[in-house]
């Protein structure tokens, strides 16, 4: 589960050194993409979204090794940890996970606040199209090439754009959106902050390809390998068979119910 939780960092930070994992206001996505992920080292990673109203998860499972993921079901308020390792999940309450990283996220602001006057971490930098395109998953991308700065990091490398298609397109994430309880400013503040790549997404492109380099050094790869609308399998929305039921302690939102 750590691993996957991981990777989809990695993942969505790809193609702009300072992306992580968001909500926004309104579902966007109804079906299936696949991709896969290359790390700095050539360690590879195929992931799995799955997304319908209401409901979404994400399968992550490393070359060679078993996966992992999450599942998010906002209609019964749950979110389901699953760890491929130990053949586990974990059934979490959405509620009062949300509770506990709103405290967080105060704590963190606070930090912040104790540390003003430090370098600004936003990245910086152009978009620019290339004039070229391709097929991506039976999609047809533009591709863009982005020089910028991030974290004091030169980054550098290509994404490959379609609207309405790919990951974050339209600043989604796996068909999360709305589920975790951000509000529709958070989100835009967000995609403002990553730069012209945040503002593409905010107006409903999707990446289906991506290089990225900091410093000149290659960082990673990602690859849309499949790409399908329509409502996935009953089953993508539930921890696999056979798979036991891990405790969560209730301070972290072990019960099911809101």
């Amino acid at each position: 589960m750590r691993r996957a939780v991981l990777v989809s960092a990695a993942t969505l930070g790809l193609a702009w050194g300072g992306l992580r994992p968001p909500a926004a206001a309104a579902q966007r996505f109804q079906g299936t993409i696949r991709f896969t992920v290359r790390d700095e080292s050539g360690r590879t990673t195929e992931i799995t979204q799955y997304a319908k109203p209401g409901k979404s998860s994400f399968i992550a499972a490393e070359a060679g090794k078993p996966g992992g993921g999450v599942i998010v079901d906002s209609t019964a308020g749950t979110l389901t940890m699953i760890d491929g390792e130990h053949k586990t999940y974990t059934v979490i309450n959405l509620v009062a996970m949300q509770a506990m990283m709103r405290g967080m996220a105060g704590m963190a602001r606070g930090a912040q606040g104790a540390q003003r006057g430090s370098a600004d971490g936003t990245p910086k930098g152009t978009i620019t199209a290339t004039g070229r395109s391709e097929v991506v998953a039976g999609v047809t991308c533009q591709v863009y090439a982005y020089d910028g700065t991030n974290n004091g990091k030169h980054d550098t490398g290509e994404v490959c754009l379609a609207m309405g298609a790919g990951l974050m397109a339209g600043g989604d994430v796996m068909g999360m959106t709305g589920m975790m309880g951000m509000q529709r400013q958070t989100m835009q503040q967000r995609l403002q902050a990553w730069g012209p790549l945040g503002t593409m997404l905010a107006q409903g492109y999707g990446i289906l390809k991506g290089t990225n380099y900091e410093d000149g050094k290659l960082k990673g790869t990602l690859v849309v390998t499949a790409f399908q609308r329509g409502a996935p399998p009953d089953a993508a929305f539930h921890a696999p068979a056979g798979y036991a039921e891990k405790a969560m302690p209730e301070m972290m939102g072990g019960s099911r119910r809101p």
